[in-house]
């Protein structure tokens, strides 16, 4: 049967269609929202006509789909919606929205295969009494929403699915208003230094107990933050505050070092090292020294650019950590380059030590590794005496952990270093 080819433009055309469909049809339809991807990359590469062209090649396999009783509009430059008739099970629907993903493929493959388009789908398959044409377009593009945040090719829509966003938008403007008002907060989870049998530092750690919200995980929070284009601000805010605040730190009688995280999207700004650098600048005391940690993602993300970075704020005086150490993309070739002052070796692999041979024998290996290279090794998440000495006698230098000290906020970690007091032969730890 030959397909039925309409192009049309606008949302007020596609609520006549629907609703029309709604009126009409005596069987069931379903909404197909899509965005096509970044296709304006071809507008930059090989300028107008190359661009037109591939538009108009999408255009052509998108209705090489419909059948005579479907229907096809177009409602953006990267968008279109696809009113499907006959087409509402689950089976029916999925074989839909991948059938639509591998001729996008095979579309935007034949004109370049280094484009790397992604479609993205919104569904809506059931509708309510109560559901009219502009409402049922609304839940195709929160879902299709909820596929573009979720990296999902396809996603059908829920009313629990729906909730979730909003909240998440909710969650978004709150975020973006605690940053504004600086209602993040600080906490420092202590370090030891093996060798010397006291606090050598802390690590700093967000925190965000939201009014509305409760508290809510740096897991959650911080992906956020770059959604919203304010990764930024996060990461001027938590390195002004933690230098900050480390240098109120009580003098105990030597230097403490402060650790603080590095997300990848941040290093990749290049007045990251220029904020760290002021920071350092303007709150830095004589007592206290900063080290940066960035996963081993970073590392390989961009590689030359976050090595010259990198490198930029070890010029800075500013040290740097891999995080999550063998949890990644390890890799012995940059340890030939990479400008690290310091490896953290994951609780992965030293909760386990004492069980498996394998993982101590990673940990030991990890540890002389680093030390040929002139690294610190700091052990983290360390709950029991018994591993505290097996990193002894693997040499490692620094360990911390729930066995000394939860993180705490900044006025209770500045009176728990206050009250510390080593003994002989043994850590000293603080209830």
């Amino acid at each position: 049967m030959e397909a039925f080819k309409l192009i049309k433009t606008g949302h007020s055309e596609l609520e006549r269609e629907i609703d029309h469909f709604m009126r009409s049809s005596a069987t069931a339809f379903s909404i197909f929202m899509v965005d096509v991807g970044d296709v304006e990359k071809v507008f930059v590469k090989s300028g107008y006509a190359a661009s037109r062209k591939v538009f108009s090649e999408i255009e052509k396999s998108l209705q090489s789909i419909c059948r005579r009783q479907d229907r096809l509009h177009r409602i953006g430059d990267n968008t279109f919606c696809l009113l499907f008739s006959d087409v509402q099970k689950s089976g029916q629907v999925i074989l839909a929205a991948e059938k639509l993903g591998r001729v996008h493929s095979q579309t935007v493959d034949r004109f370049d295969p280094l484009l790397g388009s992604m479609l993205r789908i919104g569904i809506v398959r059931d509708r309510d009494d109560a559901d009219d044409a502009a409402s049922l377009i609304h839940k195709a593009s929160v879902a299709l929403e909820s596929a573009r945040r979720t990296e999902q090719p396809y996603v059908i829509f829920s009313q629990t699915m729906a909730i979730k966003m909003a909240d998440n938008w909710n969650l978004q403007e709150d975020l973006a208003q605690a940053i504004d008002d600086g209602a993040l907060e600080l906490y420092f989870q202590p370090k030891f230094e093996i060798a010397t049998r006291r606090p050598c530092g802390a690590e700093a750690l967000l925190r965000w107990n939201s009014e509305k919200h409760g508290p809510v995980s740096p897991g959650v929070f911080v992906p956020l933050a770059t959604e919203i284009g304010l990764m930024q601000e996060l990461t001027r805010f938590v390195f002004m505050t933690g230098i900050r605040n480390a240098a109120e730190w009580p003098d105990i009688g030597h230097r403490l070092g402060l650790a603080v995280n590095l997300e990848a999207i941040s290093l990749q700004h290049a007045e990251t090292v220029d904020i760290l650098s002021n920071a350092v600048s303007i709150w830095g005391g004589d007592n206290c020294d900063l080290t940066v940690e960035v996963t081993e993602s970073t590392l390989v993300t961009d590689c030359d650019s976050n090595f010259e970075r990198l490198s930029a704020l070890r010029a800075a005086g500013i040290g740097v950590a891999i995080d999550d150490f063998g949890t990644g993309y390890s890799s012995l070739s940059y340890f030939r380059t990479i400008p690290a002052t310091e490896i953290k070796i994951d609780q992965s692999f030293t909760s386990n030590m004492l069980e498996s041979k394998r993982d101590r024998h990673l940990v030991e290996a990890i540890i002389w590794l680093a030390h040929q290279f002139d690294m610190t090794v700091v052990a983290e998440g360390v709950q029991n005496s018994a591993e505290i000495k097996l990193l002894t006698a693997l040499k490692c230098d620094v360990i911390q952990g729930f066995y000394f000290s939860e993180a705490l906020p900044h006025d209770e970690f500045c009176k728990w270093l206050s009250r510390y007091r080593p003994k002989r032969g043994e850590f000293n730890i603080l209830q």
